[in-house]
C-alpha cells in the first residue's frame, strides 16, 4: 500500500512538471508572439485589412529646342485583379484568357495566390480595356498608368530612344535622362472586411503621384528632319550599310540634329532589331580618311612648322620604311603650295607635313582633341575610338595617321573637334539637353555651354578655317558649294581592308567668316560607283545646307563664290643666322618677312632649316636649331623630285619652288642628278644636274 501511494505520488509530480512546462511555454509563446512579432504581426492584420496599390507618376515630356513634342504620355488601363473578390476563379480565367495575353493556367496561377492585389496585363489598348469592362467580372479592375507615345514616330528616334512597359527609360535620352523623367510614384489603400469587402467609410489613404520633369532638347525638330530625309535620299541612290550626319551648333556645342540611318520607330520598338537601336552617331567607330587632314594641318599650323606660303613636291608615292605610299593622282601634283596640298588632299604632302610636325606634337594634338577619349555627350553608348598608343606610334604610322588612316574616330569626335576649329580654337563638350523643367514648367536645371580646352591659337583657327573655303573654291570639295555663302569643308574618303567598300565623309563649315553650322555627312561601307566623297557626301552636305539656310534665314555672307585663297608670291633671300642669339637670329628673319620657330632651348642658333641662300617665298617659316635637337633638322627637309628628261629651264623652276640650287654642267635636257630622286634634302641645298 505505501508502495502504492509513492507510485501515485510520483505520477502526480510527473503530471504537474508536465502541466507547469506546459504552461511556461504557452506562456513564453504568448510573450514571443505579443512581445517580440508585435510589429511583423501588425503588418499582417494590416495587410489583410488594408488594399494597398502603387500609382505610377506621368513621366515627363521631351520637346525638342522650340517647345515641340517628341515624346508624351498618354493614359491607359492596366487590369488588376483583386483574389479575395474573385468569386469563380475557373470561369474568370477563361474569360481573361481570351483577351489578354496570357493562358488560362497563368491567369488562374494568378488570381488564386494568396494576395491582396496582383496586376494581370499592363497597360492594354482602350478596345480590350472596354471588352473587360463590360463583363463586370468580380475581383477584376482598372487602374490608371501612363503610356509613352512618340508623336513624331521615327524622328530623332536614337537621340529620344524609348522607355519600357515600367515607365522606365531603356535608350536614348529616355535612359540617360531617367533619373528627371521619371518622377516618383504615388499609393493608394483602403480598409476591408474579414470576407474582402470594402468597409464603408474605412480608413482610407491617398498619396498622390510626383510627376517627372519635363527635357527640353537642343535639337531642331525642323533641321532634323531635313538631315534624315536627305541621309535616307542618299542611301537610297547609292549601295551603302548605312550612314549618319550630325549638324552642331559650333559657338555652344549643341547638337541641332543627330541622324542615323537605317532606323526605327520607337512606338514598336520590338519589332526592330536591337542593332537598329544603335546610335551610330555616336557608337561607331569609322576611319576618317582626309577629312582628320584637319586636325593635321591645324597642328601644323598651331606649332608653326608650315604656313600657306611654304612648297612641297608631290612625285605620286613617297616611301616610308618598308612601305609605300601613294598618292590618289597617277604620278602625283608634283610642286605645290600648303594650300595647294590642303585643296588637292595630297597624301605625300601631308605625310612631309607631319615629318615637321612629328611624333611627340601630333600626339599631343590628337590628345587634346579629343580623339581616343569620350566627349561626355547626354547619351549612353558613347564609343572612344580607336588610336595607337604612344608607344607604337612608328613611321608608319606617324605617316598614315596625317591623312587619317590607321585612325578610328566617332562621328560625334569629328563634327566636335571640327567645332572647335570653327569656334576660335576652343573644343566644347556636346550638349542635348537644354534645360529641365518640372510640370508646372518651373524651371529645375539648365545647360549652357561647357569648354573643355583650347587646342589650337584663334589665328591658327581662322587660318585653317581658311584652307577649308579653298577646298570648297578650288578643290576636292567643290560640289558642297552653295553660291553666296562661304563655306568651308574637307573630304574623305577611306577603304575597308580587303574587300571593295568605302567610308566617305564630308564635313563643312558655314559660313566661314562667323561659323554657325558645322554638318558631317558620314556613308558607311559604300559599294557602289562613285564612292568618292566629293561625289557623293559633299552634295548630301549642300542639300542639308541649303535648306538649313532657308529655315534658319541666314543672310548671304559674299556676293559670288568663294575666291581662292590668295598666296604671297614675293621671294626673298634667307640670311645666315646660325651662330647667333635665338634673340638676333629671329630678329634677322623676321626684318627679311619670315616666320621663325624654335626647335629647342640654348644660347646658340647652331643650324637652320631652309639653309642659308635658299630663295623662298615671304612668310615661309625658317626652323633654327640649338645642339641638343639637331636630330630633328630632317624632320623638315624637302623632297627631291625626279628631274631627269627634264629641260634646263624646267628643272630650275621646280627646284627654285622647292627652295634648291640648281648646279647645271652640260647642255640639253637632264641625265642625273645628285642628291638622288626621292631623298630628303634641307632647303637652300645645291641639286647637281649633269645635262646632255
Amino acid at each position: 500500500m505505501g508502495q502504492g501511494n509513492l507510485l501515485i505520488k510520483n505520477r502526480i509530480i510527473i503530471l504537474f512538471v508536465f502541466f507547469v512546462a506546459l504552461m511556461v511555454a504557452i506562456f513564453a509563446r504568448l510573450f514571443f508572439i505579443q512581445i517580440g512579432q508585435t510589429e511583423a504581426l501588425g503588418q499582417m492584420a494590416s495587410d489583410q485589412r488594408l488594399r494597398m496599390l502603387q500609382l505610377e507618376p506621368k513621366r515627363g515630356l521631351i520637346y525638342d529646342r522650340l517647345g515641340r513634342e517628341l515624346a508624351i504620355s498618354a493614359g491607359t488601363k492596366t487590369v488588376v485583379a483583386f483574389p479575395p473578390e474573385i468569386e469563380n476563379p475557373e470561369k474568370t480565367a477563361r474569360d481573361l484568357a481570351g483577351i489578354l495575353n496570357f493562358s488560362y493556367n497563368e491567369i488562374y496561377r494568378r488570381i488564386t495566390q494568396p494576395r491582396a492585389a496582383i496586376y494581370l496585363e499592363r497597360k492594354i489598348d482602350d478596345q480590350r480595356a472596354q471588352t473587360i469592362a463590360s463583363w463586370e467580372l468580380p475581383g477584376i479592375s482598372f487602374i490608371e498608368e501612363s503610356k509613352r507615345f512618340y508623336p513624331q514616330g521615327e524622328l530623332a528616334a536614337h537621340v529620344i530612344g524609348f522607355a519600357g512597359v515600367d515607365n522606365h527609360g531603356l535608350e536614348g535620352i529616355e535612359v540617360s535622362m531617367d533619373h528627371f523623367l521619371q518622377g516618383q510614384p504615388g499609393r493608394i489603400s483602403s480598409e476591408r472586411d474579414g470576407l474582402g469587402q470594402d468597409i464603408p467609410q474605412g480608413i482610407e489613404r491617398y498619396i498622390p503621384p510626383q510627376d517627372g520633369h519635363d527635357i527640353y532638347l537642343t535639337i531642331d525638330q525642323v533641321i532634323q528632319y531635313i538631315a534624315e530625309r536627305e541621309l535616307e535620299n542618299a542611301l537610297q541612290k547609292h549601295e551603302a550599310r548605312g550612314g549618319s550626319v550630325i549638324v552642331l551648333d559650333p559657338q555652344l556645342g549643341e547638337i541641332l540634329a543627330m541622324a542615323n540611318y537605317p532606323t526605327f520607330n520607337p512606338n514598336d520598338f520590338q519589332a526592330y532589331s536591337p542593332s537598329t537601336w544603335r546610335n551610330a552617331g555616336i557608337a561607331n567607330n569609322f576611319e576618317p580618311g582626309s577629312t582628320f587632314k584637319i586636325i593635321t594641318m591645324a597642328s601644323a599650323l598651331d606649332e608653326g612648322v608650315v604656313n600657306m606660303e611654304d612648297v612641297f613636291f608631290d612625285p605620286g608615292q613617297i616611301r616610308v620604311g618598308p612601305e609605300t605610299i601613294s598618292c590618289w593622282r597617277d604620278g602625283g601634283h608634283g610642286t605645290l603650295n600648303f594650300t595647294e596640298v590642303v585643296e588637292k588632299s595630297c597624301n605625300p604632302g601631308f605625310v612631309q607635313v607631319g615629318n615637321r610636325l612629328g611624333v611627340e606634337n601630333f600626339y599631343r594634338y590628337i590628345q587634346a582633341f579629343n580623339f581616343g577619349n569620350r566627349l561626355g555627350i547626354d547619351l549612353p553608348g558613347e564609343a572612344r575610338g580607336l588610336v595607337y598608343d604612344y608607344s607604337e606610334m612608328g613611321p608608319v604610322e606617324m605617316a598614315t595617321m596625317t591623312f587619317g588612316h590607321g585612325i578610328a574616330v566617332t562621328p560625334l569626335q569629328m563634327v566636335m573637334a571640327t567645332g572647335a576649329i570653327a569656334n576660335k580654337g576652343f573644343l566644347l563638350e556636346p550638349r542635348l539637353v537644354r534645360e529641365v523643367r518640372d510640370s508646372k514648367g518651373n524651371l529645375v536645371e539648365s545647360f549652357g555651354p561647357k569648354v573643355l580646352r583650347q587646342v589650337v591659337s584663334e589665328e591658327t583657327a581662322e587660318m585653317t578655317l581658311a584652307l577649308l573655303a579653298s577646298v570648297v573654291a578650288s578643290g576636292t570639295g567643290g560640289q558642297a558649294q552653295i553660291p553666296g555663302y562661304e563655306i568651308g569643308g574637307k573630304t574623305g574618303t577611306a577603304k575597308y581592308y580587303g574587300k571593295e567598300a568605302y567610308d566617305s565623309s564630308f564635313i563643312g563649315v558655314l559660313p566661314i567668316d562667323n561659323p554657325q553650322l558645322v554638318i558631317l555627312v558620314v556613308l558607311y561601307e559604300v559599294t557602289s560607283y562613285p564612292y568618292y566623297a566629293g561625289e557623293i557626301a559633299a552634295p548630301v552636305f549642300r542639300e542639308i545646307a541649303q535648306d538649313a539656310i532657308r529655315y534658319l534665314e541666314m543672310r548671304p555672307t559674299v556676293p559670288q563664290d568663294v575666291p581662292k585663297v590668295e598666296v604671297k608670291t614675293e621671294k626673298k633671300i634667307v640670311p645666315d643666322v646660325r651662330q647667333l642669339s635665338p634673340e638676333q637670329a629671329m630678329e634677322n628673319l623676321r626684318e627679311v618677312g619670315f616666320n621663325v620657330k624654335l626647335e629647342g632651348m640654348g644660347e646658340r642658333i647652331v643650324d637652320q632649316v631652309p639653309r642659308p641662300g635658299a630663295n623662298l617665298p615671304r612668310g615661309s617659316t625658317i626652323i633654327l636649331f640649338f645642339p641638343e635637337t639637331l636630330d630633328r633638322m630632317e624632320n623638315y627637309y624637302t623632297f627631291v623630285p625626279n628631274l631627269r628628261g627634264l629641260t634646263r629651264n624646267r628643272s630650275e623652276e621646280i627646284l627654285s619652288s622647292l627652295g634648291f640650287k640648281p648646279v647645271f654642267s652640260g647642255s640639253g635636257a637632264v641625265q642625273s642628278q645628285e642628291p638622288s630622286a626621292g631623298e630628303f634634302r634641307p632647303q637652300g641645298e645645291e641639286i647637281k644636274l649633269q645635262l646632255r
